[in-house]
């Protein structure tokens, strides 16, 4: 009975294989298209002085048929001027970062290290590796 109970507790030290298996998870952040080009309309300004003011309501009667108008100071065109320039800066500095983001993404997906499993340390498998070897 004393040789089957150490048989038995031998079991108990059998040291496994440890493995360690990295699995590289990406993301999927798709790029998107860039968006359609902008189509402006033209708009027309006049420049409107009380010395051409006569001809100026004629002329544009004749061009538009009616006689609204939307105006502005000379202050209040230089602010609408200031704020397109604004306008500009800002989109440009959004696209910039855009496509810092997709080459980024794309940069990322080529650097990713493929898959891998290492065995870190080799145990054994069976109760028999344990006993000693006589030659």
């Amino acid at each position: 009975m004393f040789p089957l109970i150490s048989l038995n507790s031998g079991c108990a030290s059998v040291e496994p294989t440890v493995v360690v298996k990295t699995d590289y998870v990406m993301k999927d952040i798709p790029i998107r298209p860039h968006p359609k080009p902008m189509t402006l309309n033209r708009v027309k300004f006049y420049a409107v002085t009380p010395e051409n003011m006569e001809e100026f309501l004629v002329r544009f009667e004749e061009e538009s048929g009616t006689n609204v108008f939307f105006a502005l100071s000379v202050p209040d065109y230089e602010n609408m001027s200031l704020n397109v320039g604004e306008l500009r800066r800002y989109i440009n500095q959004q696209k910039a970062l855009i496509i810092y983001y997709e080459e980024s993404i794309e940069t990322m997906i080529e650097e990713t290290p493929k898959d891998k499993e290492e065995v870190v340390q080799q145990g054994t498998d069976s109760i028999f590796d344990l006993l000693p070897k006589f030659d």
